[in-house]
């Protein structure tokens, strides 16, 4: 019998092969390998992701004419069609599906695979051989035991995930078709401004756009308000701790009484303990990661962005380095062997002492988590590596490693025991209060420091008694609510059901890339574009807006997922509701055009003392939008602009440039804590970058005046 494997990715392909048995490599394109087994009579034809893809057909293909509103209500608006570049893909598919008796479908096991290789890949195969037996091989890595096993285990093919995925996909294309047209079209002359084509309208990225902008709202909103605190800085055998009035924060109404307390102690040499309580405390191991947590984990401690860590991750494994990564699961299976995995890490030079202790205290049973989805079993490292390894790519990967390896060995450990102290002092009757945690046993901290909290140091107090070294009176205002980071974004999005595991980090990253959002050290601000569209949705739109509507959409797709309705019917269903939706825009749009109007691009430094060198008739402006720089004409009907350097500090200069009469800039910049300095003219750079002053033939720059060499 001649077997058929269909892998989603290249490297996926190639372990099957190497695990399977002798293997010739046939090489079909640049793009496209094939793997023969010889003696098993069995081919392993790669794919590159997604085949196919929804888009608007032919008759929809204009952004104006039909209405956008028609994709919502005629299902034959939107197609699959073929993605280009895969031609030789589909050309293999089905010349050795036709010579095939039985078809695997091995691509990656969750909904995103079974949709590439049951709803996108199987069709082309059956289609030149309908009597071909289907079965799906449901890896949970890339090892050479799990590929046999798994190969020799084969299941009943999920069409039901599969289905689930291109329910999604329909959803998600006539709502994002028609939505983005209708609101780029509503838009334009705002876009226009903004210098920005189309503005990308989507269920899951524009409610998150929508959560983001209530915490920018909120930041902006926000009005400090001031209160007060006194402390007590207190000496003890090893130093010095810190004590707080048993009444902080006073609040404003309180200042007085503050006042009054700080003024009847602050000279006070010396206190009285009225308790001093200690008890051990165990911290518990953590448990197992699935996608969710592990994002989370590396996000908060690598200050990576959520989009790296999903790609890292996903490149261990096709590297055979950890399990999966789109995982729900954070409990094991009773039979997973970790003790084999332990067994790796005992040769390893940072791990072997930890591993050692735990295998000799026969400690091989994790901790376990709350969700057993039967998907796979949580992220787990496969291979023990060092860090200088030739199996890494680049640093991440090691870095990301390094975190999952730890982790996982932290399942194990024992528990840390801390010792929490209390205080009570008063000082001339007023009580202070002291809370000092220190670690007594770091247990499984040992091997993941990362999730050590800060410790303090133990105090020793002998008596009753306690010098004061100072009374302290602060007064501090309240903060508003930090900006959302990638990890907090994750968290977020988990609460309201936006998006699922593996797709949120490309969520994130979309609205970046859209200019919608932008990452300034770590965490997200929205820019102005972003709050213009959101701002005047809320006015009109808000239910599209709010996470209810696409949480709705995603309880409906897992009902597929588990059979309990068909995709023909919830595909239906969710038309209907964004039909409703889309049409309380429409009746309500026309407050949105009028504010159009009114917006102004706030412009950040002045006018230019030369004209416009399109126009000539008024000087050009600067602004600055999603982190480019522009100078446009101030004649909002010239329409033309330059473009600027997009790093470093602008300075407009009196001087012209000598060649083309237009202003000269200096721009500033710091690298390793030293300012360089370079001038340009804008209109030069723009007809060919590599013209900067510095550079030019005639001139010079000479205490900011452009003269002859």
């Amino acid at each position: 019998m001649t077997t058929l494997i269909i892998t989603e990715k290249n490297k996926a392909a190639e372990a099957i092969a190497n695990a399977l048995g002798k293997v010739q490599t046939l090489k079909i394109s640049k793009f496209l390998k094939i793997y023969l087994i010889t003696h098993k009579d069995i081919y392993v034809v790669p794919l590159r992701g997604h085949l196919l893809e929804y888009r608007n057909s032919d008759a929809y293909k204009s952004w104006t004419d039909p209405p956008p509103r028609e994709i919502i209500i005629n299902p034959n608006s939107i197609k699959k069609k073929q993605i280009s570049g895969l031609g030789s893909h589909i050309k293999a598919l089905k010349e050795y599906g036709k010579q095939c008796d039985h078809c695997i479908i091995g691509t990656d096991a969750d909904i995103e695979g079974c949709n590439i290789g049951l709803i996108d890949a199987l069709p082309f195969v059956t289609r030149v051989n309908p009597n071909i037996r289907v079965s799906q091989m449901w890896l949970s890595s890339l090892q050479k035991t799990e590929i046999i096993n798994k190969f020799n285990n084969l299941i009943t093919p999920k069409f039901s995930w599969g289905e689930t995925g291109e329910a999604r996909a329909i959803i998600d294309a006539f709502i994002g078709f028609s939505a983005t047209r209708e609101i780029t079209n509503t838009l334009r002359p705002l876009l226009n401004k903004f210098r920005v084509r189309f503005t990308s309208i989507g269920r899951v990225q524009t409610s998150l756009l929508y959560l983001v902008y209530l915490r920018e709202k909120e930041i902006s909103d926000f009005i400090p308000e001031p209160y007060f605190l006194i402390d007590a800085d207190l000496f003890h055998a090893n130093g010095v701790f810190r004590a707080h009035h048993q009444l902080n924060p006073f609040k404003k109404n309180q200042e007085a009484n503050a006042k009054i307390i700080f003024q009847k102690i602050r000279n006070e040499k010396m206190g009285k303990i009225i308790d001093n309580s200690k008890k051990s405390i165990k911290r518990t191991p953590p448990t197992p990661l699935n996608t969710s947590k592990a994002l989370v984990l590396l996000t908060k401690y690598l200050r990576i962005s959520a989009n790296m860590a999903m790609r890292t991750m996903n490149a261990l494994y096709l590297n055979k380095i950890i399990s999966y990564p789109r995982t729900e699961s954070d409990v094991y299976k009773s039979d997973f062997d970790h003790e084999e995995i332990l067994q790796k890490f005992i040769l390893h030079p940072q791990f072997k002492n930890f591993t050692s202790d735990l295998i000799n205290n026969k400690r091989i049973s994790p901790t376990k988590g709350k969700k057993d989805k039967g998907d796979h079993p949580p992220i787990t490292p496969l291979e023990s590596l060092e860090l200088n390894s030739s199996k890494f790519e680049n640093n991440i990967q090691k870095r990301v490693y390094n975190l999952l390896a730890r982790h996982y060995l932290a399942l194990f450990g024992e528990d840390a025991i801390e010792s929490k102290q209390l205080l009570k002092i008063l000082i001339k009757e007023e009580p202070f209060n002291a809370q000092i945690v220190s670690l007594i046993s770091p247990g499984f901290l040992e091997i993941a420091p990362f999730l050590k909290p800060k410790y303090d140091e133990e105090i020793q107090i002998m008596g009753d008694k306690i010098p004061v070294k100072e009374v302290l009176f602060f007064q501090k205002e309240t903060k508003p609510p930090p900006r959302y980071t990638d990890t907090t974004l994750l968290k977020l999005m988990e609460k309201n059901h936006l998006g699922t595991k593996s797709t949120r980090p490309i969520i994130i990253r979309l609205l970046q890339t859209r200019e919608l959002t932008e990452r300034i050290q770590y965490h997200y601000h929205i820019t102005n574009l972003g709050k213009f569209i959101i701002e005047n949705l809320i006015e009109i739109w808000l239910p599209f807006l709010k996470p209810d509507f696409t949480k709705k959409v995603e309880e409906k797709l897992e009902e597929i997922k588990n059979k309990k309705r068909n995709l023909k019917d919830v595909v239906n269903e969710v038309r209907k509701e964004f039909l409703d939706l889309f049409d309380k825009f429409l009746i309500n749009k026309h407050k949105l055009v009028s504010n159009i109007d009114n917006y102004k691009i706030d412009y950040s430094i002045p006018l230019t003392s030369s004209n416009c060198p399109f126009c000539n008739k008024i000087p050009m402006k600067f602004i600055n939008i999603q982190n480019k720089r522009f100078l446009v004409c101030s004649d909002d009907n010239c329409k033309q602009y330059l473009s600027l350097p997009k790093n470093g500090k602008l300075e407009l200069l009196n001087s012209i440039c000598s060649i083309c009469n237009f202003n000269i800039f200096k721009v500033s910049l710091k690298k390793n804590n030293k300012t360089f300095t370079y001038y340009m003219c804008p209109k030069c750079w723009n007809e060919d970058r590599s013209k900067f002053c510095s550079k030019c033939e005639e001139f010079k720059i000479s205490k900011g005046q452009c003269i002859k060499k």
